[in-house]
């Protein structure tokens, strides 16, 4: 067995490792994000009242409006123009947060670990047909 071949069976199985665990991070980003949702920005206003804050929105072509708890007011920095997050599927949930970068971590990584197992298969063919 000469350097070729060996470096041909470490790429082959390398990118096998690689497939499949692309295959279980870009299996997970979607199951999370069929359970979540797809969040939009949006820009909302915060209106204090006497019985409590509201923040109002627009979005897919209505208003939309619910109360804030103490907790979300504390963290509004400028009600005028406060940057939120509503779901695609149902406009009248929203979040003043931004949502989770988990998804989009194991998205990345599911990407890179393809594309390290595309490489690796590329390699080991090329190597196959020159030794």
């Amino acid at each position: 067995m000469d350097a070729a071949e060996v470096v041909s069976i470490v790429a082959e199985v390398i990118g096998w490792i690689a497939f499949g665990g692309s295959l279980a991070c870009l299996l997970l980003a979607m199951v999370i994000r069929m359970g979540d949702g797809r969040w939009l920005p949006t820009d909302a206003v915060v209106v204090d009242q006497e019985h409590g804050s509201t923040v109002r929105w627009f979005a897919e072509g209505e208003f939309h409006q619910r109360r804030l708890s103490a907790e979300e007011r504390a963290h509004v920095v400028d009600p005028e123009e406060e940057r939120a997050f509503y779901r695609e599927r149902e406009p009248d949930r929203l979040r003043l947060h931004e949502p989770p970068t988990g998804r989009r971590v194991i998205r990345i990584v599911g990407l890179i670990l393809l594309a390290i197992a595309g490489a690796a298969g590329v390699l080991s063919v090329v190597l196959m047909l020159v030794g």
